[in-house]
């Protein structure tokens, strides 16, 4: 298996999740993976910049030919990831799909790596953008019916190092804490890299003769699976500060003014998932898949992130929230060692 050598093209590789993807395929798995693309609008952005010296091969994504962009990017690739965000026009998106089909990819990796809208129990008031991901599986995997193309979803919960904010439920630099339904309730959080990273062993598993039978359609991975009690109990530790107050607020009522008002913020909708416990991704999930008894990496854990973000703690400082933008800099750096580096 370590002898293989792939391409991989990443389509929206500058964005909010495609970076950390591609710089996992970079920075760890440059030896099965010596070329990885990168399809972008601009390459002049710091991001752009930064993945070219890290290896990475820009492309152009042009609005005005997304066929040849995309074609010109995915000829003798080998995986193409969609990593475009909801942003994105439907028409796009399915034309991402329709070229990595024609050009003969092992892979494609719908645009997923959140919420398993399968377990959504939203009958006739569903969140559009969600339905837009069905609509957009159903023709990818209709598309690639015949072909050598498998078409992966992968679920991956909520974004640990966005999600424990205040429009979650989680102050945490003011240690205050609101839920819907039971405090107790386990979510499932994963870290952008871990994401990465899951999906770089899923490539190499999926395009391995020996291993490709293993890999399913649609998976779940969990990279911390926690409650608001667990948090709460972490944050108390991280600043070493009292138990704050967690407020619990009616999931039945959210749930029914969803149905009221269709179409309301995902952020409600994801909320409601949270408590009826459809985030909680403990079972059924790939981690033995990707990681088998973390032989490959240790999963980010939302203590890791408050190390990170408390770091003056190690010194016996104050407790202080970083500001987001330094944050982001060091927030992949997994141990205290490269922290007090």
């Amino acid at each position: 298996m370590a002898s293989s050598r792939h391409t991989v093209t990443v389509v929206g590789g500058t964005g909010r999740l495609g970076f950390d993807i591609t710089k996992i395929f970079l920075d760890e798995f440059h030896t099965t993976f010596p070329a990885v693309r990168v399809l972008t609008r601009d390459h002049s952005t710091a991001k752009a910049q930064d993945l070219a010296a890290r290896g990475a091969l820009l492309y152009t994504f042009d609005p005005e030919n997304i066929a040849q962009s995309l074609g010109d990017a995915f000829a003798g690739a080998d995986v193409v990831i969609n990593a475009l965000p909801t942003s994105m026009p439907k028409d796009a998106k399915r034309q991402v799909a329709a070229a990595a089909v024609k050009s003969g990819v092992k892979v494609f990796f719908l645009s997923e790596f959140g919420v398993d809208h399968s377990r959504n129990d939203f009958p006739g008031y569903d969140h559009h953008e969600w339905d837009v991901k069905r609509q957009l599986a159903s023709e990818a995997r209709e598309l690639a019916r015949g072909t050598p193309t498998q078409v992966i979803a992968l679920y991956t919960g909520l974004f640990l190092e966005l999600a424990l904010n205040p429009f979650m439920g989680f102050d945490v630099e003011n240690n205050a804490y609101t839920c819907i339904g039971p405090p107790s309730q386990k979510v499932t959080f994963t870290s952008k890299g871990d994401i990465g990273r899951a999906v770089a062993r899923l490539s190499t598993l999926a395009l391995e003769p020996l291993t490709a039978a293993k890999v399913p359609d649609e998976l779940r991975i969990a990279g911390a699976v926690v409650s608001y009690e667990d948090v709460r109990d972490l944050v108390s530790r991280a600043k070493g500060v009292p138990k704050g107050e967690i407020k619990s607020e009616d999931l039945t009522q959210l749930k029914d003014t969803l149905r009221k008002t269709p179409g309301s913020h995902i952020v409600n909708y994801i909320r409601v998932l949270m408590g009826e416990g459809k985030l909680d991704f403990s079972d059924g999930n790939a981690n033995s898949l990707v990681d088998p008894a973390e032989a490959f990496w240790k999963w980010k854990s939302v203590e890791d992130l408050l190390l990170v973000t408390y770091r003056e703690l190690l010194y016996g400082g104050k407790a202080r929230v970083l500001p987001y933008n330094e944050l982001a800099v060091i927030v992949e750096r997994p141990d205290e060692a490269a922290l007090r580096s």
